[in-house]
């Protein structure tokens, strides 16, 4: 008798787990917009009270990928057998081929990058005139002027950076 009681009670403990487990697991994952009163959103994971409001998101789902059979096979099997190693070449060629394109893809990106960059510094060289630009405008203030010209030796110190940065991975890339 005692011991169909102890399995009785640890078979409805088990099955409350079971039952509650989700509902904890949801618990965790619920998000809140609340809205304050002066129009400033936040998001919480907890419910702060009069003007919050739940959020639905829908679960992620995380599928890997299939392995394909010739990476597997290629990888595995050893290339100095006579069938298997020109199927490695083969792959190994295909790879190559690839990254090839991958990297000259990389080079014009590149290449426009500092076309961008090198075209913002000469205009920026414009506008900057060896430290004295002209005044705008809106510039009656001296102060004005003088945060401007500070920007401007800012930006072209940031944009000579960029340029020695993707001249140095350029030459990176051609190697």
């Amino acid at each position: 008798m005692v011991k169909s009681t102890v399995f009785q009670y640890s078979l409805m403990v088990s099955v409350m787990g079971i039952l509650l487990l989700p509902a904890a697991q949801a618990k965790g994952t619920e998000m809140f917009v609340c809205t304050g009163a002066d129009g400033v959103r936040t998001y919480q994971n907890s419910d702060g009270g009069d003007g919050c409001v739940p959020l639905n998101l829908n679960p992620i789902t995380v599928v890997p990928s299939p392995r394909s059979a010739s990476k597997g096979s290629s990888m595995s099997e050893p290339s100095s057998a006579g069938g298997s190693g020109r199927r490695a070449t083969a792959a190994y060629d295909n790879r190559s081929a690839a990254d090839f394109n991958a990297k000259d893809d990389r080079m014009k990106i590149l290449q426009e990058e500092l076309r961008i960059e090198e075209s913002k510094l000469k205009s920026l060289q414009d506008e900057y005139k060896n430290g004295q630009p002209d005044r705008l405008g809106n510039e009656k203030n001296y102060q004005k002027y003088l945060d401007r010209v500070s920007r401007l030796e800012q930006e072209i110190m940031v944009t000579n950076d960029n340029i020695e940065i993707l001249k140095t991975e350029l030459i990176r890339l051609s190697k």
